[in-house]
């Protein structure tokens, strides 16, 4: 007889590896899809992040409540859909990061850049992102690239949040300096 999810997770919950690995079975290629469909048919991308769905779904698995309500499936589909929806995130700030560096460093309204002016900005972002102090290096691209709030980033970085808004301020002002907004 077939286990029922809720019984997968209790034994999950007990340290069953067996266990973990028919839920993964029974939810990965479902998962998969859903996330594939929702990245917009990114192969590699879904692929990771359906892994990082079921390391969550082991990890969390001993704080899981199994109750005649709960729903293994739902709760699976909620991480996916919760670091679906991040990294969609992730991807419109940066791409939106971009946008806004061609906007101001030389492209204005429609024009879009040609590939070798989009690799000679990005290798001078690059470039200019080095000169940055460490710190303000790293609080811009954990807010641009990453998503992070103010408040996680001065955990991450071990200072006030109003340091972290100082330090991504600076930060964006020096690379506008850098990247003068052509008239």
């Amino acid at each position: 007889m077939e286990k029922t999810d809720t019984d997968l997770m209790q034994a999950i919950r007990n340290g069953s590896r067996q266990a973990f690995e028919t839920l993964v079975r029974r939810y990965q290629n479902p998962v998969f899809g859903f996330i594939r469909k929702y990245m917009d048919g990114e192969r590699q991308q879904a692929e990771d992040l359906t892994q990082e769905v079921f390391l969550r779904v082991y990890l969390a698995a001993p704080r899981f409540e199994v109750r005649p309500d709960s729903s293994v499936s739902a709760w699976i589909f909620t991480i996916a859909y919760n670091l679906s929806m991040n990294e969609a995130r992730r991807r419109r700030r940066q791409r939106d990061f971009r946008k806004e560096l061609c906007e101001e460093h030389s492209f204005s309204g429609s024009e879009s850049p040609s590939p070798e002016d989009s690799f000679h900005l990005r290798n001078a972002v690059f470039s200019a992102l080095k000169e940055l102090p460490e710190k303000q290096r790293a609080a811009l691209l954990l807010r641009v690239t990453e998503g992070l709030s103010y408040t996680e980033i001065s955990q991450v970085l071990h200072i006030s949040v109003p340091g972290v808004e100082s330090l991504i301020y600076r930060a964006r002002k020096t690379l506008r300096e850098k990247f003068p907004q052509k008239e």
